[in-house]
């Protein structure tokens, strides 16, 4: 069986003090101001959770990794082991102040029909 992956738009990137905040319809992450700079240098910076920075004082353990892609074309997200994408133009956009958002979408694993390679002569084979 094939897998196909399919975008779901589920939320957005922001900018919001400096920080890249993530928010999702079940959750919102954050990544820190100080690793802003390595995101976009292409190194994998922490995701944090926005409830724990506040309920641990500003020490929260990471929820996940977001990192640029190979390619250059996008930012990668794994939050609690599910995946996002962000093109990261639009990204980078946000970074800079020319754009309010960048679309964040959840990325999922959709099986197709499997490939059947058979003709109609083998089908009918006499016993």
């Amino acid at each position: 069986m094939r897998q196909n992956i399919t975008f779901e738009h589920i939320g957005a990137a922001r900018n919001y003090e400096g920080t890249l905040r993530i928010d999702i319809k079940t959750m919102q992450a954050v990544i820190s101001r100080s690793d802003i700079s390595r995101l976009v240098e292409r190194w994998p910076v922490d995701v944090y959770d926005i409830s724990d920075v506040m309920k641990t004082a500003g020490q929260p353990e990471a929820v996940g990794k977001a990192w640029v892609t190979r390619s250059g074309r996008a930012v990668m997200y794994t939050i609690r082991g599910t995946r996002y994408v962000s093109p990261f133009a639009q990204v980078a956009g946000v970074l800079q102040g020319i754009r309010k958002y960048a679309n964040v979408s959840i990325m999922r694993e959709v099986p197709s029909a499997p490939l059947v390679l058979s003709s109609p002569a083998a089908e009918e084979v006499p016993a």
